[in-house]
């Protein structure tokens, strides 16, 4: 399952084509791990941590995440029995393979529970819940009666974004340095949840995510194959993170089944992670992060958006697009207006989401109207995800790898504007003019990242550098199936991005395709998500 972005080896359609063999594969080894650990009965019994302290007497079930021993959880257990105000039992139930099994979670829970009041748990003591990992993922669509919390995952799309009703009280807690559920994940999550969420999820699903810490900190000792091969090295120690987490989880059960004094504290661990996440935020807006909010159909009315002459067809029909996003910042800001490089301009961009393989209707940029002083300019965008992106499991890249972008070339602006035997070739052909726009994405993500991110790019990062553009003809395919080449360096310290263009002048043999300039433009949302994992990789994964 592990292709780069702008991966030549496997092209869209290869991809698509091996992702149901690859996902019955996995679901086979999957199978047949559990059968073969069943068989060999090497389900233990569950892990039991006593309450270490008097108290209102409360219950905490732990799922295990992937190949992760129910013991390896025990320091971080301790340290939330610490943290708690309550007397507090803790188990871990083990299942086979140590692969928590969705089919097996009642039981599992309910053998807990025995040993737990075996350990002196009053019977009808309330009960909460939490998992790690694949345990978070098997949770969140098993249990349905008991408030709970999640580590190294998330909340699934479909609950977040209220396309299923979802009323199990949930905690989120995650790191920064999570190499397997990425921190652009949790910052979709957080918008939805907390920026755009109701105010009372502040209380009832609380995202918290801490500065520095791994995937494997929510565990201890011996670390999985997946881990070893994804996850980031923290920056803060293991206990630090249990005391972290520990922190966020008691005042997560204060609120939910204590007193409540602990609601100012879970709230400011909720606000300061939003100042952690905003610059992601911050950069999906500006890309169209498609999981936001769906893009606008231009080829319908489009009430709450600017105005967009549809060109060169017309409107398709009445129904009105509603809730969704209009068009993609970065080219309406900035995109366009580099191409056109004429600072004196005004420059007045619309641009709508459309694949750019359409042909009925087709969707091209215009310039719909001009003057010397200002131009008023559509364009089209079509954002690039990755082929596992429905998973929804954190564990692919999140953003865009690419913007399709159509723009008017230099060339066609400049004599919209009013300027005179304007050369097609200095203008458009003998300079990298994507390049240009690239490096305007890398330079806004270098700008906003945090502090912290960027002093660990700075540190350890493969270093982005943007390339010269690559032209091998306009014809359409040749653009389109051609992806943003992400070349590293034989040193391995940067990795080279060049875009693949198309462009044409505007006295062009077949006049609907003259005056365009196309570019595979990076996107911001997926620079930071570089700055803040992927280009860690190399050299900032986990020490084993």
């Amino acid at each position: 399952f592990f292709f780069p972005s702008g991966s030549d080896v496997l092209t869209e359609m290869t991809v698509r084509r091996l992702l149901p063999l690859l996902t019955a594969a996995v679901m086979v080894v999957l199978c047949a791990t559990l059968a073969v650990s069943e068989a060999a009965g090497v389900a233990a019994g569950p892990v039991v941590l006593p309450a270490v302290r008097q108290g209102k007497p409360l219950a905490l079930i732990f799922i295990q995440g992937a190949e992760i021993a129910a013991d390896q959880y025990i320091p971080t257990l301790k340290a939330i029995q610490n943290a708690s105000e309550f007397a507090l039992f803790c188990a871990v139930p083990s299942f086979p393979g140590n692969l928590a099994d969705p089919l097996q979670f009642k039981s599992k829970v309910a053998e807990a529970t025995t040993a737990l009041q075996a350990a002196g748990l009053p019977a009808g003591a309330p009960v909460a819940l939490a998992g790690h990992s694949l345990g978070s993922a098997v949770l969140q669509e098993t249990n349905t009666d008991h408030v709970q919390v999640l580590m190294g995952g998330g909340l699934l799309r479909k609950f977040i974004n209220g396309t299923t009703a979802y009323s199990v009280k949930t905690l989120t807690v995650d790191g920064t340095l999570d190499g397997l559920y990425r921190v652009t994940r949790q910052a979709e999550g957080y918008y939805h949840l907390i920026q755009r969420g109701n105010v009372s999820n502040v209380e009832n699903f609380p995202v918290v995510i801490f500065e520095g810490v791994s995937h494997m900190q929510f565990a201890s000792g011996a670390l999985p194959a997946l881990v070893k091969a994804r996850d980031l090295e923290p920056a803060v120690s293991y206990d630090q993170a249990h005391q972290l987490i520990a922190g966020a989880v008691a005042a997560f059960l204060n609120v939910h089944f204590g007193d409540g004094s602990a609601r100012a504290t879970l709230a400011a661990l909720v606000t300061s992670t939003g100042k952690l996440l905003q610059p992601l935020i911050a950069g999906m807006q500006l890309s169209n992060y498609h999981h936001f909010a769906p893009p606008c159909n231009s080829d319908y009315p489009m009430p709450s958006c600017p105005f967009y002459p549809r060109f060169p067809e017309k409107q398709q029909g009445n129904t009105p697009q509603l809730n969704c996003s209009c068009g993609t910042p970065f080219v309406q800001q900035q995109a366009q207006a580099i191409m056109g490089g004429l600072t004196n301009l005004t420059y007045r961009v619309t641009d709508a989401v459309h694949a750019v393989t359409d042909v009925h209707p087709v969707h091209l940029p215009h310039i719909w109207q001009n003057s010397s002083t200002t131009v008023n300019i559509t364009t089209v965008t079509e954002p690039v995800y990755s082929e596992f992106d429905d998973l929804d499991t954190g564990f692919y890249e999140v953003t865009a790898s690419e913007l399709r972008v159509k723009l008017k070339s230099r060339q066609s602006i400049w004599l919209a504007a009013g300027l005179k035997n304007v050369n097609f070739t200095d203008t458009d052909v003998a300079h990298s003019r994507c390049k240009e726009i690239n490096n305007a994405s890398l330079t806004w993500g270098l700008q906003h990242a945090s502090a912290v991110a960027l002093a660990r790019y700075n540190k350890i990062g493969q270093k982005l550098v943007m390339g010269e553009d690559i032209f091998i003809g306009n014809a359409g395919p040749l653009w389109i199936y051609d992806n943003l080449h992400y070349e590293v360096s034989s040193d391995k310290t940067h990795v080279t991005v060049r875009s693949p263009c198309s462009h044409t002048p505007v006295d062009y043999i077949l006049p609907v395709a003259a005056g365009y300039h196309y570019c595979k433009v990076l996107p911001p949302s997926r620079v930071l998500e570089w700055i803040y994992v992927d280009g860690l990789r190399h050299n900032g994964h986990v020490q084993a």
